[in-house]
Formats: structure tokens, C-alpha cells, sequence
């Protein structure tokens, strides 16, 4: 966390929140549970009720409605947890993040690669030949970036992971051996994309694996060959996508989950976590499930008349 202090009037608006209280120094974020009179958190759910009654924060992010369940210092906002991200702002500090802007001298950087000055990479990075960055992206250490890959504008993308690399493509041959598809497509990642550490992104075989705009993805995602991931997209960690499966816009993926290839899923999608998609998905809507997917209300109707089946069995 950083040890700059900001006073309240300044963080509210930095947040675009109103003060409700004395306008009194921050030096940190914390959670409920472990704030202190120095520290700011947020409330935004009665869940974390009791939370918000035990906690020792000197202020508290909060809506106008669960206001009235902190008597201390507050900032109101109507969505608090976008207030909450654009908070942490102020108090992420990063070693890497925060050096001079430019290249580290530890990274491999091909000279038929074209990277704008403001781009930072971190020590251990390989960026390989023509390869774009655009302006504004973070690469932090050691990720790996392979030949004709094209990354956009202000992306992220954490330690570990590797972008471009061949996916699962074999036939085979006349004596039952495997025989290596050589991909020859891109990855193209759009603006705005946050990859998260350790994940895997192949290039197509003849086409190419696009990421659209605002695209965030998890810690240890895979990404299979000609995938198509949308707009505003997000997927939790461990999420698997089949090669030439298409992603529609402002989808959510659960961690863990398994898609498979070739399929197509629509726009506003979302899938609990460890669910597992075997067919395509026309209809906009929340889905649960692994044997077989279904429409989430199906699969709770499904959930409960297993439980009443495994309790007559007892």
C-alpha cells in the first residue's frame, strides 16, 4: 500500500462520492475486518452487516441507502464498487509499475518488433519479432510474446503469461504417428485487455485468435486456437476455451470452467464456475451446470429434486 496520505475531501473527489463526516487523512484500504482509524473500506451488501457494526475504519465508502448502518465518516456513492476500484488507484503502489517508463534491460526485445515509448516491459520479458504494442500497455515480468502478435492500447498483462504460442493441432499420418499443424494466424488483442499471470493464448492455425476491447481475464487462462473472445468479456481463473469457439460481448465465465471447441456463445452470457458448455448458446441468460448445461433456473429446479432423491435413498 502507499504511505501517501490523502484527506477525505480528496479521495471523494477523485471517486466522485460526497463526504458525509470530518474531513480527516487516509493512508490506506482495508477490508472491514481490518481496518484501522487511518484506514478507508466499503460496504455495499447487508452481508458484511456485521462487518460494518465491528469495524474500526476511519471512513467507509458506502450508497445513501446502508449509509445509516455506520455512524463514522463516509463517502456516498450510488455504485460503490466501481468507487471502490477507481479508490484503489490511489493506494496501488508496484515496484515495477512505479520505476522510470521504458524497457527493462533484462528483457528480450526483437529489433522487428515496434513498441511506442510510454510502453513498459518488466525484467525476464521475450518479445519476439513483428510484434505491436500499443501506447500505454504494461507487459511485467517475464511474459512472453511470440512472433506477429499485435497488442493494443493501456493492456495489462501480469508475469507468466504467453501470448502467441502454438495450439493443439496434429493429424495423423499413415503409420498412426502425429504430424504437427503449423499455426500460421495471429493473436490480435484489441485496447483496454487485462491478462491475467500464467495465462496462455495460442495463435490461429490459418485465421486469427482476436481479443476485443475490455476483454479481463483471470490467472491461468487458456485460450485455444481461432478463438474469438468479445467486447467487455470476463473470465475467472482456470476457464478453458476450446479452439475456434466464439465468446459474444459482455459475457461472464466462472473459474474452472471448460468450453468446448467450435461452438458459438451469444451476447450476456453468464456460466457459474466449474460448469462445462458442449454445445452452442443462443440465448442470452445465466447457465449452470456440467451434465448437461442447462438454463440456470432448470438446473436449480434439477439441484433440489436431486437433493430430495439422495434424501429418500438414505
Amino acid at each position: 500500500m502507499s504511505s501517501k496520505p490523502y484527506k477525505l475531501s480528496y479521495i471523494a473527489k477523485y471517486i466522485g462520492a460526497s463526504l458525509d463526516g470530518d474531513d480527516i487523512e487516509i493512508s490506506s484500504m482495508k477490508s472491514l475486518s481490518s481496518a484501522s482509524n487511518k484506514d478507508i473500506s466499503f460496504f455495499y451488501s447487508n452481508k458484511f452487516k456485521e462487518e460494518l457494526s465491528k469495524t474500526n475504519a476511519g471512513a467507509v465508502i458506502t450508497d445513501k441507502t446502508n449509509s445509516k448502518y455506520f455512524k463514522g465518516n463516509k463517502l456516498i456513492i450510488d455504485n460503490v464498487h466501481l468507487a471502490y476500484a477507481k479508490a484503489t488507484d490511489l493506494f496501488a503502489e508496484s515496484t515495477f509499475i512505479s520505476e522510470k517508463k521504458g524497457l527493462s534491460p533484462d528483457a528480450f526485445i526483437s529489433k522487428e518488433s515496434r513498441l511506442p515509448d510510454d510502453v513498459r516491459v518488466g525484467p525476464g520479458c521475450v518479445i519476439e519479432k513483428n510484434v505491436v504494442i500499443g501506447k500505454g500497455s504494461i507487459l511485467f515480468p517475464n511474459v512472453t510474446v511470440l512472433s506477429n502478435v499485435s497488442i493494443g492500447k493501456n493492456c495489462i498483462i501480469h508475469s507468466g503469461t504467453v501470448i502467441g504460442s502454438d495450439g493443439l493441432g496434429f493429424a495423423k499420418d499413415e503409420n498412426d504417428q502425429w504430424k504437427k499443424i503449423n499455426h500460421l494466424g495471429k493473436v490480435i488483442i484489441r485496447n483496454d485487455v487485462e491478462i491475467g499471470s500464467n495465462c496462455t493464448i495460442d495463435r490461429g492455425v490459418l485465421d486469427d485468435t482476436i481479443i476485443e476491447e475490455n476483454v479481463k481475464l483471470d490467472d491461468q487462462v487458456h485460450i485455444a486456437h481461432n478463438c474469438r473472445i468479445g467486447k467487455s468479456t470476463i473470465m475467472g481463473a482456470n476457464a478453458t476455451i476450446g479452439g475456434s469457439t466464439i465468446i459474444g460481448e459482455n459475457c461472464m465465465i466462472g473459474g474452472l470452467c471448460g468450453i468446448a471447441d467450435n461452438l458459438v456463445i451469444t451476447d450476456q452470457v453468464i456460466v457459474s464456475p466449474v460448469s462445462f458448455i458442449s454445445k452452442s448458446i443462443k440465448k442470452s441468460g445465466k447457465y449452470s451446470g456440467s451434465a448437461p448445461l442447462m438454463p440456470r433456473k432448470d438446473w436449480l429446479k434439477a439441484s433440489a429434486s436431486y437433493k430430495q432423491i439422495s434424501k429418500k435413498d438414505k
